[in-house]
């Protein structure tokens, strides 16, 4: 007996020792469930079917996972191994590790915006909802014109046409900066140096102007009429009572180059509806043309009544959205150069033949050198509003000042000078 006990044990060593090593279990690491709304756990890696769900499991609960395939956590769940999303779940991370670095995105859109389920607008069947205006985000990465966005389970999708990113720049304080709005930003960029108030809805009044010439402008510089000859109606110079005029009367004969410098340097609203009604046939379509060309360069908040920005409830912008003006008005050298000039003279023949002399509207710091464009504007609605194009050394800035006083403005003007 104690022989054959002996023969066993000795068989079994020898087998114990041939048989190859087993490896090592696989780490097994932790899992959560990250959805508010709970999870899934289901007998197969698949959404295919209803029939693979087992059971929910609540927010929160947590797993232990052996391994991860293409977005799937196999994962022990009692004595069975089942399947988590990752949709819904993540590895729970210790130490020093982080998720995802997100950065929050703001939607600037008066509209809203369309939070879709692909970053795509060929079809409206991929919108999930409709966000509101200055509604907030946290985005994990950006391509292509979109931002993807964490929803309360899934990653959504909102265009840079309607959202961006929430900047750091330097906070406006009421001291420096006691207008209602203002941004200062370098030429040409969407970001800014100093803002307050940009997406608040403000009244324009004559900065109205920079977009009527940038409409103007383009349309004669096509047609090649910038210096043709016409003569002016009393219907293409009636404004409202109130107005500021260039002194144009009717019968003067007048080029558009005349009236975008009446328009420009003087502010005259009679200049700009001659303008209006010259290039558009009349006022009414011109501002069709002006609203299109505002959308056209992002201008979402903004909407306007009349080529010079007589005051409307209707005609409304943002600082946000006079940056954007600004910056496409500063490719435009011909106009910038007018808008440059302390004074102009010019001689209208017709009827009333005579010289006309325009001094610049602009009275804050007109002598500094750095401030080489400028447009201003005002209403009793509007108060004071202000488009300044500086440059210090090669760098161009632009500034905007919406409703402030003449005082407010120059030391809004005077603190982005001295930044």
């Amino acid at each position: 007996m104690k022989l054959s006990f002996r023969i066993g044990l000795t068989l079994l060593l020898l087998i114990a020792l041939c048989l190859p090593a087993l490896p090592a279990q696989a780490a097994s690491y932790q899992v959560i469930v990250t959805s508010t709304i709970g999870a899934n756990v289901r007998s197969q890696p698949s959404t295919s079917s209803s029939a693979t769900i087992t059971r929910r499991a609540p927010y929160k609960a947590k797993f232990t996972a052996v391994s991860y395939t293409n977005g799937w956590y196999k994962i022990k769940d009692g004595s069975a191994y089942r399947y988590l999303s990752n949709q819904v779940a993540k590895k729970v991370t210790t130490g020093s590790s982080s998720s995802t670095k997100t950065y929050k995105i703001i939607v600037f859109s008066s509209y809203g915006a369309n939070v879709r389920t692909s970053p795509s607008t060929a079809s409206s069947k991929n919108i999930k909802r409709l966000a509101t205006y200055n509604s907030k985000f946290n985005a994990v990465s950006y391509s292509n014109g979109w931002y993807k966005v964490k929803g309360k389970v899934n990653y959504y999708y909102v265009s840079s046409q309607v959202a961006k990113k929430v900047t750091t720049g330097a906070p406006a304080t009421s001291s420096s900066y006691p207008v209602a709005s203002m941004r200062y930003f370098k030429i040409g960029s969407s970001g800014y140096e100093v803002s307050k108030a940009s997406t608040t809805r403000r009244y324009p009044a004559s900065t109205t102007k920079l977009l009527t010439a940038l409409v103007a402008y383009d349309a004669a510089a096509k047609k090649g009429t910038l210096d043709q000859r016409f003569t002016l109606t009393y219907s293409m110079l009636a404004v409202p009572a109130g107005s500021s005029t260039a002194g144009f009367r009717s019968g003067d004969q007048v080029t558009l180059r005349q009236l975008l410098n009446g328009m420009l340097i003087r502010s005259g609203n009679d200049a700009a509806k001659a303008i209006a009604v010259r290039t558009a046939g009349s006022e009414s379509a011109f501002v069709s043309q002006m609203n299109s060309r505002a959308k056209s360069l992002g201008m979402t908040a903004s909407h306007f009544m009349n080529p010079h920005g007589f005051y409307h409830p209707s005609h409304y912008t943002t600082a946000a959205d006079m940056q954007k003006l600004a910056n496409a008005y500063a490719q435009y050298h011909y106009l910038i150069d007018v808008s440059g000039r302390k004074s102009y003279q010019t001689k209208v023949k017709g009827p009333y033949a005579r010289t006309l002399t325009w001094y610049h509207t602009n009275t804050s710091l007109p002598n500094d050198s750095r401030i080489y464009a400028s447009k201003t504007g005002y209403t009793p609605e509007s108060a004071y509003t202000r488009v300044f194009f500086i440059k210090k050394g090669s760098t161009r800035y632009g500034l905007v000042t919406l409703k402030g006083t003449l005082p407010q403005t120059e030391t809004t003007l005077r603190a982005v000078l001295n930044r």
